[in-house]
């Protein structure tokens, strides 16, 4: 048997690796970045950098590379000399004064009197701040009072009370019978249902402001038979209840315009518009993307505060400072252009490939997959998919997400069609079924390879559960 040993040793070996550097990272996350967070980012940086500021129109309007674009090396010299904005302040500033006042907690405009760049949204009230305006109006004593806030804060986002009652009275340092009254308070509010322990305790409440008390059908299927309404068991609640599945099936259509998350509308800008980053339009007879990047401000490097670089009269630690600012700014101006110029590229890519869908509509919607546009325009999958997200479309379709326009290819009789077309041909069917005998599955791909589709029985279930339709079962009307 041959003897066997464990030493150690010492050996170099080369190997390849990927090191994103923090750099590569920024720009990554530039990209992908949605427009309305991107607007946020630049805000921040405005706000963060003295190295960065915003160009005026007539800065702007004579030469669209007035941003910078440039390192500054370790020794002193220009990588790229930068394109510097010629102001009218040539006057002596106080540099540092300025930087100071550019780093506190505002950025003050150039343009004292302008309008700002970006229009600020009307805010929507969170559900926390819209129940406390209703508690205000009540003018309950201070001690109920502070007790409600506290109920109002207990709440999570749904608006429900999910905390255990031993919880609730554990962090609350008043008197503890206030708790009762303050929950009957919070109840009493607007959205009604706020404040329920559960979706079924929400929803009995809406149900009883409508009129339907513990008696009435509806407030019994949602008391006793809630896992079943979930399941739409209609047959088995009307059996249970000793009533007709048609009234059963009236009962949940109603029950079906309740909230069951009283808070929910709160948790999302449910006004925020779309706007788009790319504008298809057609000249010529032929489509064209469009940049839509008047959105953003036109980013630069601050002349002023750059200036200290080359000042005799400051020492090491300032110019280090100034230098690191600059750098970053650099580059984030550097991130954006090449978002926008991959953003750009990508549309026009569309514009000429999906031609016939932005002529004619969705029959004329071609398979695409994320890497035929990674092959065509010389990136990786990975930025392609990047690029897209959040990203979105406008042209004579209407407005679309860059994702609409990104799917697979399945077979017909026609050739290859867009898996977008055949999600759109099963919504059609399904929308038009009978409702009292919804189609199957089966059923579904019998008339899909009718209409030249061929796909699986398995195919159509993904894509019903995609678009979130449910099975036939729970589609069935009585």
């Amino acid at each position: 048997m041959p003897e066997m040993r464990l030493d150690q040793n010492v050996r170099l070996a080369q190997t390849q690796k990927l090191v994103l550097t923090q750099k590569i990272k920024q720009a990554l996350e530039i990209l992908q970045l949605p427009s309305l967070d991107l607007e946020n980012m630049i805000k921040q940086e405005l706000q963060e950098n003295p190295l960065l500021e915003q160009s005026s129109p007539e800065e702007t309007a004579g030469d669209a590379d007035t941003e910078v674009s440039g390192e500054y090396d370790d020794a002193g010299d220009w990588d790229d000399e930068p394109v510097r904005s010629e102001t009218r302040e040539e006057e002596t500033l106080e540099i540092l004064e300025r930087i100071r006042e550019y780093s506190g907690d505002g950025y003050p405009s150039r343009h004292e009197d302008g309008e700002p760049w970006m229009p600020e949204a009307k805010k929507e009230p969170t559900l926390y701040e819209y129940l406390l305006e209703q508690v205000w109006e009540l003018m309950l004593p201070k001690e109920l009072e502070e007790a409600v806030v506290y109920v109002v804060y207990s709440l999570d986002g749904h608006g429900l009370l999910t905390l255990p009652l031993f919880d609730l009275e554990a962090g609350w340092e008043g008197d503890p019978e206030l708790l009762p009254k303050a929950l009957e308070v919070v109840r009493s509010l607007e959205p009604t249902g706020v404040g329920s322990f559960s979706a079924q305790g929400a929803l009995k409440a809406q149900l009883e402001k409508l009129g339907f008390g513990p008696d009435s059908l509806e407030h019994r299927i949602v008391s006793k038979h809630f896992g079943s309404l979930a399941e739409r068991k209609i047959e088995a609640i009307a059996e249970a209840e000793g009533v007709s599945p048609g009234r059963v099936q009236q009962a949940t259509d109603l029950i079906a315009t309740l909230n069951p998350w009283p808070g929910r509308e709160f948790s999302s800008p449910a006004n925020s518009a779309i706007i788009p980053d790319v504008l298809i339009v057609e000249r010529d007879g032929r489509f064209e993307a469009v940049l839509n990047d008047n959105r953003f401000p036109r980013l630069m490097i601050s002349e002023r505060n750059l200036r200290i670089l080359e000042s005799p009269n400051s020492n090491r630690t300032e110019k280090e400072y100034v230098k690191n600012k600059y750098r970053k700014a650099s580059w984030f101006i550097k991130a954006i252009r090449q978002r926008q110029e991959t953003v750009t590229r990508i549309g026009g890519f569309l514009a000429e490939y999906q031609a016939d869908f932005f002529a004619n509509g969705l029959n004329g919607l071609r398979p695409l997959t994320l890497q035929t546009v990674a092959d065509v325009l010389g990136y990786n999958q990975s930025t392609i998919s990047r690029a897209i997200n959040g990203k979105y479309v406008q042209s004579p379709q209407g407005i679309h997400e860059m994702r609409f326009f990104f799917s697979r290819g399945l077979p017909a009789d026609s050739g290859e069609i867009s898996s977008r077309i055949v999600k759109e041909e099963l919504r059609r069917l399904i929308d038009s079924e009978d409702k009292h005998n919804p189609l199957s599955d089966a059923k579904l791909v019998e008339m899909l390879k009718a209409s030249g589709i061929e796909v699986k029985r398995r195919t159509v279930a993904n894509y019903r559960a995609e678009m979130k339709i449910p099975p036939a079962r729970k589609r069935k009307r009585y």
